[in-house]
């Protein structure tokens, strides 16, 4: 009898109803949590890299903080997938392992980037903003790591050039910060004068995403629709030429990016292949 009774409730009218009704409730739970893990998680990483290696830094110590780095961030990212916030596909990076002395050129849609290509990079540099640079909890991996801050510019030019000769890969967000309007912002030009000087293959990476979670600008408050799907894919290679100047090679490449993304409500999308 209380299973013919749990069948008619299953059956009824009524029930995709609730269903969808407790679904933006569901939604919400999994957003406050996640915004609670991601600071838990920074706390432990800048606890770790901190407890974990010696204070004196040398490059050895460097490639360590930030294989702790990207050993975290794929923690962190896993958690999501577990708890139904997120879904992630790579696509292109089959030989990535092999990559050396390029600098990694992707579009930044929000803080997630970062950690979507530390986890698949983990002895990469990157180039850190102003902000998280000087933000007392974020500040620490990243110096730890050796990272490099994006002002003052020429110190950013100077150690980006010698971590491309010396054959290592350094990711960098050519926007400066999120996005914070349409698909893409301005792209800046001290990322470009690091590639000519540095004589860097520069690859780039286009990031997909269906929602502006942890975007620039957006609410703690603001609901989204849950998992989030992130699409992280190659596009083309270029090789910048000695001579070549690097507001104009600035330019190429934003009006690359900018003729393939397309922002769909909160969404940001590729458009030009999904393969």
């Amino acid at each position: 009898m209380a299973i013919d009774r749990l069948a008619s409730v299953e059956n009824s009218a009524t029930a995709p109803v609730s269903r969808s009704e407790s679904r933006p409730l569901r939604d919400s739970v999994r957003l406050h949590a996640a915004y609670a893990l991601y600071l838990a998680s920074a706390s432990w990483l800048a606890a770790s890299v901190l407890l974990r290696l010696p204070a004196r830094r040398d490059e050895a110590s460097n490639l360590r903080a930030r294989e702790i780095i990207s050993r975290h961030s794929a923690r962190y990212l896993d958690q999501l997938f577990r708890m139904g916030c997120i879904r992630c596909e790579y696509v292109g990076f089959e030989d990535s392992s092999n990559w050396r002395a390029s600098l990694l050129c992707a579009n930044h849609p929000s803080i997630f980037d970062a950690l979507l290509l530390f986890q698949n990079f983990p002895h990469a540099a990157c180039v850190v903003g102003t902000n998280p640079w000087r933000h007392p909890l974020f500040s620490i991996p990243a110096r730890q790591a050796a990272y490099i801050p994006s002002l003052p510019a020429l110190r950013m030019v100077k150690e980006t050039r010698s971590v491309l000769s010396q054959g290592g890969n350094m990711i960098v967000f050519p926007e400066g910060t999120r996005t914070r309007e349409g698909a893409l912002g301005p792209f800046l030009d001290g990322f470009a004068l690091s590639a000519i000087k540095g004589g860097a293959t520069v690859r780039t990476i286009f990031i997909e995403c269906t929602s502006r979670f942890l975007g620039k600008a957006i609410s703690f408050k603001s609901p989204l629709e849950m998992p989030i799907h992130f699409r992280i894919s190659t596009g083309e290679v270029f090789h910048p030429g000695p001579d070549e100047r690097a507001r104009y090679f600035s330019q190429t490449l934003e009006k690359y990016f900018r003729a393939r993304l397309l922002r769909e409500g909160e969404a940001i999308l590729r458009t030009d292949c999904h393969a």
